[in-house]
């Protein structure tokens, strides 16, 4: 049986923050960035400032990179928004921004003309599959990692404010400080891995961190390209002894994703797999964890009759 390290041992723990340079592409620094988005967040519209928090946001992150956690976030996303419920796909992916190749979209903004000061938030906001909004990075910008603690957070809590039902939060893989901000943001974090012993490791210490810096929300494991039901449960059965004995954390099972060769059929079209094949077993098995979500969507305030609605759409 394979062992997840140790919290002693060290290993996981490395993170995937970047070096800012003097300045972006588009010659606007990181402080200049900064101070144009305070400024945004502190004077909103008079339509933002009346937004209260009533979507229920969901990070997905992951230890490592390579385990499908963008794949998982734009499935996810398209899901629930071809069930009824309005739902808006960020991606703060720093660097690695690529959700728009996978919806086979071409935005004219991005958060980089946000953080610019060229629009607000909800401009930036693209129309892709079934009418889901998107909003996206920007491959290969520095910006959101060059951003100081009080501008990550301001926009965290724009994001949280965005209207609709959910709010799905791509976020990079790793513990960087802006990964750990956007994911203390959410209602839930979803914690994506595979049954390797360094996809596990890393994404124990993903949880350590969260729980390290205060996150109060809920925390879920996702176990991807899993050959049976039975391994899935291994893995993540294997975490959860870890996280309980060492952290006293009682990590929850939010599902799985059989490996699936619909998945790599659908990136090479550029269609969300759920769209293409939604008989496939990858495809339910997204359905099933939008489920779990749609239920934990049930007690939140806000639109609890339209979550119920749309949870026996997926029974």
């Amino acid at each position: 049986m394979t062992h997840i390290a140790s919290p002693e041992s060290g290993a996981g723990a490395k993170e995937s923050g970047r070096v800012c340079p003097a300045s972006v592409r588009d010659g606007t620094g990181p402080a200049d960035q900064a101070a144009t988005l305070r400024r945004m967040m502190h004077s909103p519209s008079a339509q933002e400032a009346a937004e209260t928090r009533t979507a229920l946001t969901i990070a997905v992150t992951s230890g490592k990179g390579g385990v499908g956690k963008t794949n998982l976030a734009v499935n996810l996303a398209v899901c629930l928004q071809s069930r009824g419920l309005a739902t808006t796909l960020a991606d703060l992916d720093v660097g690695l921004a690529n959700a728009d190749v996978l919806l086979d979209v071409q935005p004219r903004r991005n958060l980089r003309d946000v953080l610019g000061g060229r629009c607000r938030l909800t401009e930036a906001a693209t129309t892709a599959v079934n009418g889901l909004s998107f909003i996206a990075g920007s491959s290969g910008a520095e910006g959101l990692s060059c951003l100081d603690d009080s501008a990550r957070v301001a926009l965290a809590d724009r994001l949280t404010r965005l209207p609709g039902a959910a709010v799905i939060f791509d976020c990079a893989a790793g513990i960087a400080p802006a990964v750990m901000t956007f994911a203390r943001a959410a209602d839930v974090v979803l914690v994506v891995t595979t049954p390797e012993p360094t996809a596990l490791t890393d994404a124990y210490t993903t949880v350590k961190t969260l729980l390290r810096e205060g996150y109060a929300g809920s925390v879920r494991l996702v176990v991807n390209m899993v050959e049976s039901r039975p391994e899935a449960k291994d893995t993540y059965g294997r975490l959860r002894d870890v996280c309980q004995k060492f952290m006293r954390f009682p990590i929850a099972d939010a599902g799985y994703l059989l490996h699936d060769t619909h998945v790599e059929l659908g990136v090479r079209q550029r269609v969300p797999f759920v769209l293409c094949y939604p008989k496939c077993p990858a495809s339910i098995c997204v359905a099933a964890i939008a489920a779990r979500l749609v239920t934990a969507g049930t007690a939140r305030k806000g639109q609890p009759g339209l979550w119920r609605r749309v949870a026996g759409m997926f029974t």
